[in-house]
C-alpha cells in the first residue's frame, strides 16, 4: 500500500509541473504583473525626452538677411549662437536645423511668413516658405505705423517690441507712409540717439545681453 501511494504522489507531481522550463532555461527577471509599479517608468521617461528634443528643433532657411555690421552668413550664425543660445545641428542645401532653448517656437499662420517667437511669445524673426527664403531678424526697437488707421492717413510711432510699450509717436497724419512719411527721419533720429546700437538686431534684448555677457 505504501508503494502504491508513493507512485501515485510522484505521478501527480510530475503532471502538476508538466510544461515548466527545466533548470537549463533562463527565466526573465522582469515582473510578471504588467501593471506592477515601475514597469513602464523607463519607457515613459524616454518618450518624454525624445519629445522634448524634437520640440526644441526648428528648421530655418540657410540664407539670412544680413544687417549692418555683419559681412557674412557664417559671422551672423556665430552671433546668433551666442545671443540666442542656439546650436546648429545640421545643414542642407536650402535649410538648416537648429536646437533652440526651451520655449522657442516657429508659428505657421494661415497666410504670411513663418514667425519665430521666443518663450515670452515675442516675435523675434520672420522667414518665408520658399526654398530661396531668408531669415529676417527683427530689432527690439522699431519705427512703425500704428496698427489701425480709420481716416485713411498714416502716422508713425517708436515701439519697444520687448514689452509693447510706445516710446514716441508722430503728431503728423499723412497720406505718405513708411519711409516717405514726413516724420520718418525725425523719429529715426530720436531712436538712434537713445539706442545707438539698434542697427545690431541682437542688441538690447535682455536674453541676448545676458547670454553674450556670460
Amino acid at each position: 500500500m505504501k508503494k502504491g501511494k508513493t507512485k501515485l504522489t510522484r505521478h501527480d507531481a510530475e503532471r502538476l509541473f508538466e510544461g515548466l522550463p527545466d533548470g537549463n532555461v533562463r527565466v526573465s527577471s522582469r515582473p510578471e504583473n504588467p501593471f506592477e509599479a515601475g514597469a513602464f517608468d523607463a519607457v515613459e521617461r524616454a518618450d518624454d525626452e525624445t519629445k522634448l528634443w524634437k520640440d526644441n528643433l526648428i528648421t530655418l532657411p540657410v540664407a539670412i538677411e544680413l544687417p549692418a555690421g555683419y559681412e557674412s552668413v557664417s559671422r551672423m550664425r556665430e552671433a546668433i549662437a551666442r545671443a540666442w543660445r542656439v546650436k546648429w545641428v545640421r545643414e542642407g542645401k536650402d535649410e538648416v536645423v537648429a536646437e533652440f532653448p526651451e520655449g522657442w517656437t516657429a508659428v505657421r499662420p494661415e497666410s504670411g511668413p513663418i514667425e519665430l517667437r521666443d518663450p515670452s511669445g515675442v516675435l523675434r524673426a520672420l522667414y518665408g516658405w520658399a526654398k530661396n527664403a531668408e531669415l529676417r531678424i527683427l530689432p527690439r526697437y522699431l519705427v512703425e505705423p500704428p496698427a489701425n488707421s480709420s481716416n485713411g492717413l498714416g502716422s508713425l510711432l517708436v515701439r519697444d517690441r520687448g514689452n509693447g510699450q510706445i516710446l514716441e509717436r508722430s503728431s503728423t497724419w499723412s497720406a505718405q507712409t513708411g519711409t516717405n512719411h514726413p516724420d520718418w527721419t525725425k523719429l529715426s533720429a530720436w531712436l538712434n540717439l537713445r539706442y545707438p546700437q539698434n542697427h545690431d538686431l541682437l542688441r538690447y534684448w535682455e536674453d541676448c545681453e545676458e547670454n553674450v555677457q556670460n
